[in-house]
C-alpha cells in the first residue's frame, strides 16, 4: 500500500475505453461522405472478387464434370 501524507487519498485514475475518438479532425459533411463513398466503395471491390472467385470455381467443376462424361 502506498504511503500518502496525511489528508491525501489514493485514487485511482478513470479509466479509458479502448476507442479513442480524435479530438481534431475534419467531420464536414463533404468529408464524411467522402469516407463512406470511399468505404463503399472498397467493399463492393471485395464483393464483386468473391463473385469472381465463385464463378470461376463454378466453371471449372462444370468442365470438370463435362470432360467425365465424355
Amino acid at each position: 500500500m502506498n504511503k500518502h501524507a496525511v489528508g491525501e487519498t489514493n485514487i485511482p485514475k478513470a479509466s479509458q475505453s479502448n476507442e479513442r475518438k480524435p479530438t481534431m479532425g475534419d467531420r464536414s459533411p463533404k468529408s464524411v461522405q467522402k469516407k463512406a463513398t470511399q468505404k463503399q466503395s472498397k467493399n463492393d471491390d471485395v464483393s464483386k472478387k468473391k463473385q469472381q472467385l465463385i464463378t470461376s470455381q463454378q466453371a471449372t467443376k462444370a468442365k470438370a464434370a463435362a470432360n467425365k462424361k465424355k
